[in-house]
């Protein structure tokens, strides 16, 4: 009888031995299967505390990090298709994390846009141009739309067109306005005083929306409304400074003026007085007239714009203050230029070499002739060609 006992006893102290056993394990895994976005968190505030990183950008990381895991445990259990269709989400997510969603809540310039496009850019697309213009000027867009802002000429370069706006005090303009965008859905208007003094502001507002909607492409265009694009010519000499690494990023091409005369004639519309500009000529910038950025650009310039105190001046603002703070140098694209084109085009034919592809034309029936006589030079198949390799 006792030995029965004794075995009885041992029997139920292994079993609560290995009981015990079997807990201890359980606390360990559960110990070990902390949740990922707090270990994520632990190694942020590690990582901020070696690199002096903001609380604010280690947010953003963490958040980029936590949708990953969300993605890699669904994929894990939803298969291949829906493996691939949250790849694309985290291509997305990190495409934007190089992109507005970096810079602060708030930013400088931010206005309601009264018309906003349903334009959308994709990373297919090779560049977008935006026109700075006014709500009366509609001949001037109406000439770019029929000429080099052709959508059928623009898609073979898978290029995207943009008119930037604001508003005036006159009902039937804006009026029209809303009927031409409804129509040709190309128009970004905003609401700000469309007048020469809040030119920065209209700079301003298209940077901020291409960062938002179309920082996924190669290049991206500035001009007034008053120029024409050699489409031709642009999108040749840009695809080869592609394959150069300095094109890709931090990167700014225009024609390029150094030393300009500040002009303090009260009676300009172009006076700057010295309490805006105090120096008596212009930092480096680009002609106001079109300049061409890498996709990064339009980021870096707003959030530069949050260090640098405002010029009314765009051009001298945006291509010169901002440009110059960030320690970016301007490429030279001057032989590209020229400025006020008779109604002889006696320009072209001396452009013999085919180097000037911006066009500055101040009447829309020049404009039409100029792309005339670029096109028929163009059309040739063989140079069609060249330019689509």
């Amino acid at each position: 009888m006792l030995l029965r006992r004794s075995r009885i006893f041992r029997i139920l102290l292994l079993l609560l031995t290995i009981s015990s056993i079997y807990i201890l394990l359980q606390v360990i895994s559960t110990k070990e299967r902390l949740p990922r976005q707090e270990i994520e968190m632990r190694k942020m505030r590690n990582n901020a505390r070696d690199n002096n990183i903001t609380i604010d950008e280690n947010i953003h990381k963490n958040k980029t990090d936590s949708s990953l895991v969300r993605v890699l445990s669904l994929t894990f259990n939803s298969g291949l298709q829906s493996k691939r269709n949250e790849v694309l989400k985290v291509q997305d997510s990190l495409r934007n994390s190089s992109s507005l969603s970096l810079l602060p809540e708030k930013l400088p310039y931010y206005t309601h846009h009264i018309i906003n496009p349903s334009l959308l850019c994709v990373p297919d697309d090779f560049m977008i141009v935006y026109i700075h213009s006014a709500p009366e000027n509609s001949k001037r867009r109406m000439a770019i739309r029929q000429t080099w802002g052709d959508k059928k000429v623009l898609g073979k370069f898978k290029t995207k067109l943009l008119f930037v706006m604001g508003v005036v005090n006159n009902r039937h303009v804006m009026d029209m306005v809303k009927i031409e965008s409804a129509r040709y859905n190309d128009i970004l208007q905003t609401e700000f005083n469309d007048t020469y003094r809040n030119l920065n502001s209209k700079a301003m507002a298209a940077l901020r929306w291409i960062a938002t909607n179309c920082h996924n492409i190669s290049y991206i265009m500035k001009t007034d409304d008053d120029i024409l694009v050699d489409i031709f010519q642009v999108v040749k000499h840009l695809r080869y400074l592609q394959q150069y690494e300095y094109a890709r990023q931090n990167f700014i091409l225009c024609n390029v003026w150094e030393g300009m005369p500040v002009l303090r004639n009260k009676k300009s519309k172009w006076y700057v007085s010295t309490e805006e500009y105090p120096n008596s000529t212009f930092e480096v910038y680009c002609s106001g007239s079109a300049y061409i950025l890498s996709p990064d650009m339009p980021v870096r310039l707003l959030k530069i714009s949050l260090k640098v105190p405002r010029l009314w001046v765009d051009d001298v603002y945006v291509t010169g203050m901002l440009v110059n703070a960030l320690g970016i140098k301007h490429t030279n694209y001057d032989s590209a230029y020229i400025f006020g084109v008779s109604n002889s085009l006696h320009e072209i034919s001396k452009d013999i070499k085919r180097k000037i592809a911006i066009y500055h034309v101040p009447q829309t029936e020049i404009m039409y002739k100029l792309w005339n006589k670029l096109n028929e030079r163009m059309n040739h198949p063989v140079a069609t060609r060249k330019v689509l390799k």
